[in-house]
């Protein structure tokens, strides 16, 4: 039985505190201000901030076992919420071959290589993050017969950053049952040779998920170590709470059993993932009726926050669905959604009719249309306002689609470090480029956009999400006129905070309990050696927390 002290667990004292004490409505207004106390001080006591003042205000609230920490010299800001990632799936791939950020294709083979040759025959061997469009050497794709040459007797498999293909050897196609004549999955896509032989290129979720299958399963052990291994990830960027999409039913039982255990050192809010894979669109339409709970189920560590739906694919796959212009690199080609205007519209009235939040991934401006076409179409069942439902990407914002946007109060999540690394401009239109998952015109707008990576896609470390965002550099050409007319599509970094913070919390529910320093919220804070709100902009690209606390327990010291 654990004995209660009236004295605060853990004060901070004479820390610069930016509170991000704001409303998310306040935000959409036009509001920007919220207290910064210099010399500043935060109690916390049973996991929630019992005071916030100056570092004298909390003085009288320190015991014998209070946790007194000098921050002298130090900022003090809302731990980071990420409204967009796939964290179970990020845990699991910290034990594979990493890709990310590698610039050279034949250094991608070269670890193939030498993993092959420290791997036993027959040993499946995968990697992820891979990206040809930052090669330096050779942007020509990876393919069956050039991993076949390097690693003949494993089965091998790399998923691309964006998580929407996958390039793979013959042992493994085989081990999947692909075949020249195997028929194409609807709405996705397995590559071929000229001579119609499988080249090793699979694109879209129907092609990749048969892969994903056929690798040895996680053993429960690994799965929920997966999750210790994301937590500790997470909690060194300084984020304490994350939204996991594309979940399935089993994943959901395995962030139970984390929970627990005790496994888990992030507030996850799980998404319910409806696509194609898990069945054709009556199945996904009777999964969401048969789940016996819905937005919401759960406590302050562990809760179910939506369904999510994938609209579309991505443009460097040609698998975005376009409607205003073209591709650019692919005159007369549209490409289309994975479900039809009348799918999409019924699974949203459902999960509406329910009380499910939704989220839904669009690329292409035609799956935006669709989307908020569906959402205005579910509120006339109901309003939707309060299940805050939104958008995951919305890479291509149109003027014709803010109204509807702002009337029924739709958000977006975006990601400025995909857009800032992915090297995708040159698909784009040049106006659609400046422009393209803009925080700068949503906040401008009046409307709500939170910060995320889409990690695995892109590291989920905030800080660069947040320079990016500022900055709107095109990491591959070192250029920001590319991403940005002049200053349109910029935020700035107090902006950049808020949308990291109080507005990711907006998507879970939740941004009346975190994403700010207040009395009452969760004690989820982050310590800074600099302050990198005032500071050069070039420091977000080198600063981490010095200490990330979550319910006021030090989850990672630097």
């Amino acid at each position: 039985m654990k004995t209660w002290y009236p004295e605060a667990d853990l004060v901070i004292q004479h820390a610069k505190i930016y509170t991000v004490a704001i409303t998310c409505d306040e935000v959409i207004a036009g509001k920007r201000d919220f207290p910064i106390i210099e010399d500043g001080g935060v109690a916390a006591k049973d996991g929630k901030i019992i005071a916030v003042g100056t570092a004298a205000d909390v003085e009288n609230l320190v015991g014998e076992r209070t946790n007194v920490i000098d921050a002298t010299g130090k900022i003090l800001t809302p731990g980071f919420v990420e409204c967009h990632m796939h964290a179970k799936w990020t845990g699991e791939q910290l034990l594979n071959l990493d890709f990310q950020g590698v610039t050279s294709r034949q250094a991608i083979l070269d670890a193939v290589a030498e993993k092959a040759a420290n791997t036993p025959d027959g040993e499946w061997i995968e990697g992820d993050g891979w990206n040809e469009l930052i090669w330096e050497d050779s942007q020509e794709l990876i393919t069956k017969n050039d991993l076949d040459a390097v690693a003949p007797n494993n089965p091998v498999f790399l998923l691309h950053m964006s998580v929407h293909t996958i390039a793979a050897n013959s042992m493994a196609l085989e081990a999947v049952g692909y075949t020249k004549d195997t028929p194409q999955p609807e709405g996705a896509e397995i590559g071929h040779y000229e001579n119609g032989e499988l080249n090793g290129m699979l694109y879209e979720n129907g092609a990749l998920q048969p892969m994903l299958k056929a690798k040895p399963a996680l053993t429960d052990e690994q799965h929920i170590e997966s999750l210790r291994l994301i937590g500790k990830k997470l909690n060194s960027f300084g984020i304490t709470s994350a939204i996991d999409a594309n979940l399935n039913y089993k994943q959901l039982h395995i962030y139970n059993e984390a929970r627990k255990q005790d496994a888990l050192t992030y507030r996850a809010n799980l998404m319910f993932y409806l696509d194609p894979q898990f069945g054709s669109f009556e199945d996904n339409l009777r999964r969401i009726e048969e789940m016996p709970c819905v937005t919401g189920f759960g406590d302050d560590m562990l809760k179910l926050n939506g369904c999510k739906v994938t609209l579309d694919g991505i443009t460097a796959a040609g698998t975005a669905a376009m409607k205003r212009r073209e591709y650019r690199t692919r005159p007369g080609y549209y490409g289309d959604t994975i479900y039809t205007q009348d799918e999409i519209d019924q699974l949203v009235a459902k999960a509406t009719e329910l009380g499910w939040q939704f989220g839904i991934h669009t690329i292409g401006d035609l799956s935006e249309d669709r989307a908020l076409h569906a959402y205005a179409e579910a509120n006339k069942i109901r309003p939707i306002k309060d299940l805050r439902h939104y958008i995951i990407h919305y890479q291509l914002p149109y003027e014709d689609q803010w109204d509807t946007m702002k009337e029924l109060g739709i958000g977006v999540c975006l990601q400025p470090t995909l857009v800032s690394t992915m090297g995708e401009a040159p698909i784009f239109w040049p106006e659609q480029a400046e422009r393209f998952q803009s925080a700068g015109l949503m906040f401008k707008e009046g409307i709500l956009a939170g910060g995320s990576s889409d990690s695995p896609v892109v590291s989920p470390d905030p800080m660069m999400g947040m320079y990016y965002a500022i900055t709107r550099l095109d990491e591959t050409t070192g250029r920001t006129d590319i991403l940005s007319k002049g200053d349109e599509s910029r935020i700035t970094p107090v902006e950049a905070l808020i949308m990291y913070t109080k507005n990711s919390a907006f998507f879970s529910h939740d941004d009346d309990k975190m994403g700010s320093v207040e009395v009452g919220n969760f004690a989820d804070i982050c310590l800074f050696d600099n302050d990198f709100i005032t500071g050069d902009v070039e420091d977000y690209r080198t600063t981490h927390p010095a200490m990330t606390f979550l319910g006021g327990e030090i989850v990672y010291e630097a």
